[in-house]
């Protein structure tokens, strides 16, 4: 894409759809959010009450101050009552920075886990997990949220566009990016519960009719980092497409295919929600997605599932998954060239970013289609410093490398389909060519443009866009508009005319859910089926 046409049709729409964005806000429940912060501070006390008086049964001290941070006092006690002779003795893991014993949910995932609890975990290490986890929640975004709740009931987070070096944007004021979903579901669905409509909300959940009420609502692209690293840029860059292309195109599941390539199975014997697909397949296919080695593997698995395996396991599975997807090497190594003669890299709409090999580290070029560097030796003052060595800082540049170009790909797609949700059809849409038969989805929507723009029988669109994270959408509707506004993105994002999609095929699809709180999130044809709403077509 010329550089005249991204800043014509993506990237001056796109900025001015984030400060709408930003306008609009997020409305916010702080009476929500008040119960919610007297029902976590009474549960936070619990726990520290109970570690006090386990600290106190083996002759340690240990106090928690009033927002229950880790003070030095309480990190010794801690410490002392985790790691020390007197206390559990369990084995230390991990040391921070500064050569002392690391306190981290990683380094205690031996010993206990919020999501994926075991019979054998140490009472007294998840006691401290919750104490963390909610005290976060409490002070970062419930009583944070309260604070900068503005006179429309909304929060209004700053964004932040030049500061990331791919095409996303981080939030601030409040971070809304960072909401700490996997490492406790029930806070980050606690928090998500108090983000609410703007207009005429439920009085409860399960009172929630988006007929009478008013709706939140989150749009996904599914699978996006696999439709464009595997499909589009593996189809245009590599001597062929890899299977992924045509996975992607026909909606099957990668992580099933690649559990299969692991245990050696046929294709189709595992399925969403078998540990075989979703804690090894899943997290396996994300960390070689990029070229990642045994290393990362190894630590993938074991932070995203709790399961330990070996380095001999965790080189036989890399080593077998890599040989399955031979376009995705093929692929790492182009990354890796271009970074070796540039310093840069590109992603399909022509964006940039410089990277930059490590001091002292050489291209040598391409031999037996692998990018060849010659790499130093760390010096002694470096490794007396803990420093990573120059081979672990390559190891770095060429992840980086493999993953800006997909990632800065995927935050253009999403700004670009925001730009066309606020701004209406100011470029033609087009679908792949596999989708022509069914074309272009709801024509009626064509003139829409939320954010009160121009809706349904000529009046103001009262369905608002409020924030989008990596490569999602979240907003707000009135009654009665969630089904035009699933109509509007369903159409826009479907359909985004983005030439290097349409050349390889490869199409987007969207998942769609809604709700009466952000908590509380569904399925969109799930509701349309129960509230006699026009159900969007599964391609």
């Amino acid at each position: 894409m010329r550089v005249v046409d991204y800043l014509r049709y993506i990237f001056v729409p796109a900025n001015e759809a984030v400060s709408a964005l930003r306008r609009a806000g997020l409305p916010w429940n702080a009476t929500r959010a008040t119960q919610l912060i007297a029902e976590w501070e009474a549960l936070v006390k619990d726990r520290e009450k109970y570690l006090i008086g386990e600290a106190a049964a083996r002759g340690i001290t240990l106090s928690f101050g009033p927002k229950h941070g880790l003070s030095k006092a309480t990190r010794q006690g801690l410490t002392e009552l985790f790691y020390g002779a007197s206390g559990l003795g369990l084995e230390i893991k991990q040391y921070t920075d500064k050569g002392v014993p690391s306190l981290e949910d990683e380094a205690l995932l031996t010993y206990a886990s919020i999501n994926f609890e075991r019979p054998t975990d140490v009472p007294q290490v998840r006691a401290y997990l919750d104490i963390q986890s909610y005290a976060k929640g409490m002070g970062t975004y419930l009583r944070g949220m309260n604070a900068r709740q503005r006179w429309d009931g909304a929060v209004h987070p700053r964004s932040n566009w030049a500061k990331v070096r791919t095409a996303r944007i981080s939030m601030k004021d409040p971070n809304l990016q960072n909401i700490p979903e996997r490492s406790n579901a029930v806070v980050a669905l606690g928090i998500k519960s108090c983000f609410i409509p703007r207009c005429s909300p439920a009085p409860a959940p399960e009172a929630w009719d988006p007929r009478l009420h008013g709706s939140v609502f989150r749009w996904d692209i599914n699978a996006a980092e696999a439709a464009i690293r595997g499909g589009m840029l593996t189809h245009r860059l590599c001597s062929a497409p890899e299977w992924l292309w045509e996975y992607i195109r026909l909606g099957k599941d990668p992580h099933g295919r690649v559990a299969s390539e692991i245990f050696g199975k046929p294709e189709g014997t595992y399925t969403k929600g078998m540990v075989e697909r979703d804690g090894m397949g899943k997290q396996v296919f994300f960390a070689t997605l990029f070229g990642g080695g045994w290393p990362s593997v190894q630590h993938t698995i074991w932070t995203k599932t709790r399961i330990w395996l070996s380095k001999e396991r965790s080189i036989a599975v890399t080593d077998r998954v890599k040989a399955g997807t031979p376009r995705l090497q093929e692929l790492y190594e182009r990354d890796a060239h271009q970074l070796g003669r540039h310093g840069y890299v590109q992603d399909g709409y022509g964006r940039r970013r410089f990277i930059g090999l490590p001091d002292g580290v050489t291209y040598r070029g391409v031999r037996d289609g692998y990018a060849r560097f010659d790499v130093p030796r760390q010096s002694d003052a470096d490794r007396r410093a803990r420093k990573p060595t120059p081979w672990q800082l390559l190891q770095r540049a060429r992840h980086t490398a493999a993953n800006s170009p997909t990632q800065s790909t995927n935050a253009t797609d999403n700004f670009w389909m925001l730009a066309l949700c606020t701004f209406g059809e100011y470029v033609e849409l087009r679908v792949p060519p596999m989708w022509d038969s069914t074309g272009v989805l709801f024509p009626e929507a064509k003139p829409w443009q939320m954010n009160e723009g121009p809706g349904p029988g000529g009046k103001p669109f009262r369905s608002w866009h409020t924030n989008t994270v990596h490569d999602s959408g979240w907003g707000d509707c009135a009654p009665g508009y969630l089904e035009p506004t699933m109509k509007t993105i369903m159409r826009r994002c479907t359909a985004l005319p983005f030439d290097w999609r349409l050349q390889a095929d490869v199409p987007y699809r969207i998942d769609f859910a809604c709700g009466p709180d952000h908590g509380h999130l569904q399925d969109y044809n799930k509701v349309a089926a129960r509230f006699g709403l026009e159900p969007y077509p599964v391609r």
